[in-house]
């Protein structure tokens, strides 16, 4: 019976005498060290053990042979064992005595651990990476009982809310909420959630930090249950969203700016074709009256659409689609040159303060652009201290990283050039100042403001490739920087002006003129006739096309580039380049971009921007026409 057991055991036996050698040897023992019986008989039991466990092994049969003295007997520890291979695995050993035939032998039952080592390792490995996640993951998490109390808060979720982990441990999960959520609700959504596939219900809240301030956030919440399907943990991830909403508000403000740009570019270009026609007859008509009354009327007149003509630039300035005149320019110059201006506009009451930057980096811009930026926001500041108070214009250079933000979002990053307009009067709240930069918005009262200033400006600021940013706090004042990006060292001759006092006129050269808009056309072939110019008229570039093709011979064509039909005046442009290559183009129009391609062809035909006077008109025929010749 006693030989049954041992060849059936799953633990490895062995007696040894009381000298340490092996006497009885199971075949489990076999299999775990990998010695054969007869290789394990007659030999010391230390074989099976590696360092420091044999020295420790012999010492103590050393002892127990000469004093008799027993320690382990009876004792079940965690060891190791050695195998044959050399193969040093953790063991379980349980020691016993007994007697037979008068001779006294000590049993070893030995337990092969490698396995739950191995699971042992597993867990360790699994708890490590658990904890690094949990340290180092950028949402919160937030475990609690199903009770409610917190048991555990990661690092992101200590910096969120403001407690330390210890203060959150023990403190009841709702506590971080401004409103606590519905918690029967919940229990329904996680229920609901745990049928099916998913596992977690997505939130969005507002949550509250240790020092009591509130603020937006999205998460996730899920119950870990066991496998009875008790609950046993809340688990709870958390995302501020303050700085996602402001990016978000930020992209819908400007999307709002882009489609009202569009639409004001479009009003702007359907009334620079009024002010065409207005302002070409009422050229028309100055040579014809000589009454003193009527000459003052056709100048109040002609006033009122030179008003409109500004009005116009500034709405397509706002729309980014006027044609600007940027040159290389110093802004300190700029600024200093117009300090009396200011000081005469703005009144004794306003302490004008100007700080200019040594070395300051040239940029390229619009010079009367940038003033007119300036006087603006001026006077806007004036107004906002209407008893007086302090006005700082400052330039700078300034290295933008891509982490700043401006009134869109995040700035392209850079060196610029800086002008910061800051005063200290009544300031905005925060509704007003999301909406300083669309047309015709205004807090002044009625006749007061345009509410084009500061959205001019804005469309100024980004056609020439810079970013603004707006500061301002009730009772505290407004601080507007405008960047303008550096352009490299320059220096460069001054352009020289051409002398317009002369008006070019013609010598019964042929002219093409294609417009689509009747009042337009008109004009524009009175005007040309005045001029001394014989005159050929259409209304669509296919119809201009089609006559051309069949030899209608002109000295020049005249074309609107906005047209019906389906044949742009660049189109018609184009054609005759190819197939007319000798016969010169001038193009006119309202907008400065309204096609894709008018960059491109910008330096092939000379373009007429509407409104234009009889002078411009006359300079550019005249000119095109003489190159012609040359």
């Amino acid at each position: 019976m006693l030989q049954t057991i041992l060849e059936s055991a799953v633990a490895a036996i062995l007696a040894i005498d009381d000298s340490g050698r092996i006497k009885i040897a199971n075949p489990a023992a076999e299999r775990m060290f990998g010695y054969t019986s007869d290789e394990m008989l007659g030999r010391n039991v230390s074989m099976l053990m590696p360092e420091p466990y044999r020295t420790q092994h012999d010492r103590y049969m050393e002892r127990y042979l000469r004093t008799g003295e027993k320690r382990i007997i009876g004792i079940g520890r965690e060891a190791e064992g050695q195998r044959k291979d050399g193969t040093i695995f953790p063991i379980h050993l349980a020691v016993g005595e007994f007697e037979m035939s008068d001779e006294r032998f000590f049993s070893g039952i030995i337990t092969d651990l490698s396995a739950h080592a191995r699971l042992q390792a597993e867990i360790d490995r699994q708890s490590l990476l658990f904890q690094a996640v949990f340290d180092y993951v950028p949402e919160t998490l937030v475990i609690s009982a199903p009770e409610g109390q917190i048991v555990l808060i990661n690092p992101a979720a200590t910096r969120m809310f403001g407690y330390s982990a210890s203060e959150a441990t023990g403190l009841d999960w709702t506590a971080l909420f401004d409103v606590p959520p519905d918690k029967k609700q919940l229990e329904k959504d996680l229920a609901g959630q745990q049928a099916g596939d998913g596992g977690s219900v997505a939130i969005s809240t507002v949550l509250r930090r240790k020092d009591g301030r509130k603020f937006p956030a999205q998460g996730h919440i899920a119950v870990i249950t066991g496998a009875d399907q008790t609950q046993m943990a809340v688990v709870s991830l958390f995302r501020d969203m303050t700085e996602e909403l402001k990016r978000r508000e930020s992209s819908l403000r400007l999307q709002k700016l882009e489609a009202v740009g569009q639409l004001t570019g479009g009003i702007a270009h359907d009334f620079n074709n009024l002010l065409t026609i207005i302002s070409g007859n009422l050229e028309l008509l100055e040579g014809s009256i000589s009454n003193a009354e009527d000459r003052e009327l056709l100048s109040r007149a002609t006033r009122a659409a030179d008003s409109g003509a500004r009005l116009t630039r500034r709405l397509l300035t706002f729309a980014r689609r006027r044609q600007l005149a940027p040159e290389v320019i110093n802004l300190n110059e700029q600024v200093r040159s117009m300090t009396e201006l200011l000081h005469r506009t703005l009144g004794d009451t306003i302490d004008l303060q100007t700080s200019f930057a040594r070395d300051l980096w040239l940029t390229r811009a619009d010079a009367g652009e940038v003033e007119a930026a300036v006087i603006n926001l001026a006077i806007n500041a004036r107004d906002a201290m209407p008893n007086g108070g302090k006005l700082s214009i400052r330039t700078n250079n300034a290295m933008l990283e891509s982490d700043e933000v401006g009134f869109e979002g995040p700035l392209v990053a850079g060196d610029y050039v800086q002008i910061s307009v800051s005063d200290n009067g009544i300031g905005m709240n925060r509704a007003v100042l999301t909406r300083v930069f669309e047309p015709f918005f205004t807090t002044k009262p009625p006749g007061r403001g345009t509410g084009l200033g500061l959205s001019t400006i804005y469309g100024f600021i980004k056609q020439s490739g810079g970013n603004i940013t707006i500061y301002s706090e009730p009772g505290v004042g407004t601080t507007v920087n405008l960047y303008f990006p550096r352009c490299p060292d320059y220096s460069g001759a001054a352009a020289s002006v051409a002398d317009a006092s002369k008006e070019e006129r013609g010598s019964g050269e042929r002219i093409l003129v294609v417009e689509d808009n009747g009042d337009v056309r008109a004009l524009t072939v009175q005007r040309l006739h005045r001029l001394g110019y014989e005159v050929v008229e259409f209304a669509t570039g296919a119809a201009a096309r089609d006559a051309l093709k069949g030899g209608l011979e002109v000295d020049l064509v005249f074309s609107d580039i906005m047209m019906p039909g389906g044949l742009t005046g660049v189109d018609l442009g184009k054609w005759i380049g190819e197939c007319r290559s000798a016969l010169p183009v001038i193009l006119t129009t309202g907008f400065a971009d309204e096609a894709t391609d008018i960059a491109a062809v910008a330096d092939v035909w000379p373009i007429l921007r509407k409104p234009y006077t009889q002078r411009d008109l006359a300079e550019v025929v005249r000119k095109t026409l003489e190159k012609r010749k040359v």
